[in-house]
């Protein structure tokens, strides 16, 4: 299976086009979990990952901004207490 990816053109662009699908969703990581975490600054954290996310910088700050609006700006929220249904 590598020989035909190795020594074809076509596998060449087949395996060019994954690699661009996978590093076009790395890119858009952050906006994607501003949106699926309902972040209140989430079109602020797209516009900064689709404008400066081809820094290393721009994205890294995206991708924080994005979890943590989207978690209450907090990465240590307490779980409701569990009750034992025998202590009612």
């Amino acid at each position: 299976m590598f020989h035909w990816i190795a020594n074809s053109r076509s596998g060449f662009v087949a395996l060019l086009m994954v690699a661009f699908i996978v590093g076009f969703g790395i890119y858009v990581l952050p906006a994607l979990l501003a949106w699926s975490m309902g972040s209140p600054q989430r079109l602020a954290v797209t516009l900064l990952d689709v404008l400066l996310g081809w820094t290393i910088l721009g994205w890294i700050a995206a991708l924080i901004w994005a979890i943590m609006s989207g978690n209450g700006g907090s990465f240590d929220e307490d779980p409701p207490p569990r009750r034992e249904p025998w202590m009612r």
